[in-house]
């Protein structure tokens, strides 16, 4: 039992233990040591704990002789501790500055009843400053008063880190200081005592100033617990957690006989602990933390109780979005609940059209025009809330604030040079921090030759040469421009409204001519009829390297097998040749009529033919009754140069030699009973091609030994859920048998989903698809029958979405004299997360106008011949295909 004061001893004769907060060590290393070295010098009394082992406990004098070895106390003249004796205030401040570390510090004595001379100035002055004592008004510190028990129990808790508890107090206690005293008994700071009014003795500030000297912890324990949101528990420790506790800490939450899985993460502070769910009905519950007893917790359902319209301010531009937002009664955003969104143009008294997407974007102003009041309001039927909020209509005359950044040359070039997609950055700030975007148009810069302003959406729009630069696109608050000839041309923005202003300078330079050029060899095969692409490289006039998708090839020639051949130079600068001999020969190249110091010899082989089915790409164990997709982009053909591709979708055949066991039906392999069938898979391309064989094994349920979560790429996040539609990733399983080997499972879904950190990677209300929130990582959890069976890490990443592939469906494309084409509807577009972008990323561009040209995306034949189409995204990114013009 540890030892007290004879005062401690009556009162309270139960084991008791001390706390310290924050980092758990208020005493500087130095002052802690110092103790423990004094300690030895002292007398302890050795007492047996119940499992036998010894155990020291050292009496109040024994604390105090340690204490005042440290220097934290002084003895009397008479060398007596003085246990009995009350505290003053300015020994008090000693103490406190002594247990803290503190500097003494006169200067920051400002109490008019405390002299700069008197023996505690120092103290009084450094207990003050930082907050461990404060005055009693009127100037006064009144530095020979008493300390109670209970004020004793408030600076002990400051300094210790404790916060107030609740607990019941059943000593006499005035009102203020009930939380402390609760939280000082608690944290073994203070026994239980008749009453906490009394002035405190020098033997019960030493047992208080002794525990607060000691770097020891109490264990970790659950002390609280409640919802906290609308998925989640929150868990209040009785101190801060170490990294290994941690680690050490398990969870359980229970309603009834029902154990919910829980993500578990820690505070900052480490003093409480989230435990999010992916379903939390209503209910009474339990939560158990390892350690600790078992704490019950109310779960209600989750309930709008506020609803909010995000944006200060409308402006004239299509679908923006109202930021109407409905919160649950923990504050968080809530999805999917029915709101009712009306907005009505007080103005021009006109009622708009209702919803969250309000186009003003009309150019009449029918809608609404600049400074218009619109009102707009939102209810939650089922909640009873509403919100209203008039807003005025902006245009760029409301920008406060205009930063214009410096124009940057499109992707891939290395400078600035005449041409179109450059993109003006110009970011437009109101008074209240929100955005101004502009309305789709033109600022039209044409006219007499020169320096030319233009007022557009209330800014002023200057250009020093309009010959430069004769038009700035809006389009979805984007501004681009093209480039007509070389120079520079300073742009300035302006609102005389606000006397903000901003300008940028643009260097235009001369589109690059090719001055020498030196063709190279590709190093693959090159076949007869066969598109060969072959690398070069040119420079230009001013010795710099040209792009290869800049370089312009008019004066360049090339001849092969003793005659002119003209190759296609694509959208990424590659040329394209296409050679219609087999056998040795140079290509040799003329710039200007001036042969070029390199030539390349190569070599053209006989037409390819196919000749087998080399691989099908296709799960080959398979549980009863899953289904497989096998169709041409599982199949690969190999021709009689080793070369692979895909057979096309009606050249190819699949049968099963044991239909009863494995079916190929609607494209897909189709397990029936559990064995094991041959398939087969034939093309139909050309004859002589060899066939595939395979055995597909079917197996029952019961050989799956365990499971694992399919392939996940990294997912887009975003918090806003319209960003996140088509990016979303429904978990799928696969089965492992005993020997390890993958199965195709009748159904991939399992019963349940949880993540390991929400805030990075959230589960979706179905409980089986994650949606991507902010970038990090986070550990998805798979479950089936309660179970959780195979879990995986996830990436999620919030970088911008842009091209990174662009495919035609074909090599080459046919058309007639006068017929169109839409080869945009053939090319598929992904975004660097592999998700396909169905809105217009990119154009069409004809290497040779007069054998095709492009309006609206549809390609028309013009004359009989060939040429090569190409796809551009906004990015740049790129794939091309032929196009032959017949007749």
């Amino acid at each position: 039992m540890r030892q007290t004061s004879n005062l401690y001893s009556k009162q309270n004769s139960k084991e008791t233990k001390h706390y310290i907060g924050g980092d758990k060590k208020v005493m500087k290393k130095s002052l802690s040591l110092l103790v423990a070295a004094a300690m030895t010098l002292s007398t302890a009394s050795v007492a047996f704990a119940a499992d036998g082992a010894t155990t020291t406990e050292l009496s109040t004098q024994a604390k105090f002789d340690a204490l005042k070895a440290a220097g934290v106390f002084s003895g009397f003249p008479d060398g007596s501790a003085g246990l009995d004796k009350e505290m003053t205030r300015a020994e008090f401040a000693k103490v406190l500055t002594k247990l803290s570390e503190l500097a003494e510090n006169s200067a920051a004595n400002v109490y008019s009843d405390v002299a700069k001379t008197h023996w505690a100035a120092g103290f009084i002055g450094a207990a003050s400053e930082a907050g461990l004592l404060n005055g009693l008004g009127a100037g006064k510190f009144g530095p020979s008063g008493k300390v109670t028990i209970e004020q004793i129990a408030k600076v002990a808790d400051l300094v210790a880190g404790v916060e107030p508890s609740d607990k019941e107090v059943t000593g006499k206690v005035s009102a203020w200081a009930k939380g402390f005293v609760a939280a000082a008994i608690e944290a073994g700071l203070l026994p239980e005592l008749p009453s906490y009014q009394v002035n405190a003795t020098r033997g019960q500030l030493v047992d208080v100033a002794y525990d607060l000297a000691q770097p020891v912890e109490k264990d970790l324990k659950a002390v609280e617990a409640k919802q906290s949101g609308a998925k989640k528990v929150t868990v209040k420790f009785n101190r801060e957690a170490v990294a290994a506790e941690k680690t050490a800490l398990t969870y359980e939450l229970k309603s009834g006989l029902t154990t919910y899985p829980v993500t578990a993460t820690f505070a900052a502070d480490n003093k409480s602990v989230d435990l999010a769910v992916a379903y939390l009905p209503a209910g009474d519950y339990t939560v158990t933390v390892k350690g600790s007893d078992a704490i019950n917790v109310k779960v209600e359902d989750e309930a709008a109780k506020k609803v909010d319209i995000a944006v200060t301010a409308l402006q004239q531009v299509a679908d923006q979005d109202l930021g109407v937002k409905v919160y649950n009664q923990f504050g968080e955003e809530m999805s999917g609940v029915n709101t009712q969104i009306s907005s009505y143009n007080v103005t021009k008294t006109k009622q708009l059209t209702p919803g969250n997407q309000l186009d003003l974007n009309v150019g009449g102003a029918d809608e609404a025009a600049i400074n218009d009041v619109i009102s707009v309001t939102a209810i939650v039927p089922s909640a009873g809330l509403s919100v209203n909020k008039q807003l005025k209509v902006i245009n760029g005359s409301a920008a406060t604030s205009i930063k214009l950044d410096q124009v940057q040359p499109i992707a891939g070039d290395a400078r600035i040079s005449v041409k179109d997609g450059y993109v003006l950055p110009l970011t437009l700030v109101d008074a209240a921090g929100q955005k101004v975007v502009l309305p789709n148009g033109d600022i039209d810069l044409t006219g007499a030759a020169g320096p030319k302003s233009v007022t557009y959406a209330g800014l002023v729009f200057y250009v020093s040469d309009n010959t430069i630069v004769e038009k700035f696109t809006v389009t979805d608050g984007v501004i681009k421009f093209e480039t007509k000839k070389a120079g520079t041309v300073f742009v300035t923005v302006t609102n005389g409204a606000a006397a903000a202003s901003a300008q940028t300078s643009i260097v235009v330079n001369d589109a690059a001519k090719v001055k020498t050029f030196e063709l190279g060899n590709s190093g693959k095969l090159i076949v007869k009829g066969e598109k060969a692409v072959l690398p070069f490289t040119a420079v230009d006039t001013f010795g710099a390297a040209i792009a290869a998708k800049d370089a312009v090839l008019t004066n360049v020639k090339f001849n092969a097998f003793g005659s002119e051949i003209v190759p296609v130079k694509n959208a990424k600068g590659e040329l394209e040749f296409n050679f219609g001999q087999t056998g040795p020969t140079t290509i040799y190249v003329y710039v200007d009529g001036v042969l070029q110091t390199k030539s390349v010899s190569i070599n053209v082989a006989d037409v390819a033919v196919y000749k087998a089915v080399q691989k099908v790409d296709v799960a080959t164990t398979l549980e009863v009754d899953a289904q497989v997709t096998l169709n041409q982009d599982n199949i690969l053909l190999v021709d009689n140069y080793g070369r692979t591709s895909n057979v096309a979708a009606d050249k190819f055949t699949v049968t099963s030699g044991k239909t009863s066991v494995v079916d190929y039906v609607g494209g897909k392999l189709v397990a029936k009973a559990e064995g094991t069938a041959e398939i087969t898979v034939s093309s139909t391309a050309n004859a002589g091609i060899t066939d595939k064989k395979f055995t597909v094994t079917v197996v029952k349920n019961s050989a799956i030994t365990s499971y694992a979560v399919d392939t996940i790429d990294t997912l887009f996040g975003s918090t806003t859920a319209a960003d996140t539609v088509g990016y979303e990733k429904a978990v799928a399983l696969v089965g492992k048998t005993a020997g390890g080997t993958t199965v195709a499972l009748k159904s991939t879904a399992p019963d349940f989903v949880t993540s390991s950190d929400e805030s990075v990677l959230k589960v979706a209300a179905d409980g089986t698809t994650v949606v991507g929130q902010k970038a990090g990582k986070s550990t998805v959890a798979a479950y089936l029958n309660g179970s959780k069976v195979a879990e995986r890490e996830v990436t999620v990443a919030t970088d911008a979405k842009v091209v990174k592939t662009v495919e035609f469906d074909k090599d080459e494309y046919t058309t007639t004299v006068g017929a169109d084409i839409t080869p945009a509807a053939k090319v598929t577009v992904k975004d660097q997360y592999g998700v396909v972008l169905t809105t217009s990323v990119g154009k069409i561009l004809v290497s040779d106008p007069s054998i095709a040209t492009v309006t609206g995306g549809a390609v028309k034949g013009i004359k009989v011949g060939s040429t090569t189409i190409t796809y551009v995204a906004s990015n740049g990114t790129t794939d091309s295909a032929v196009l032959v013009v017949n007749p």
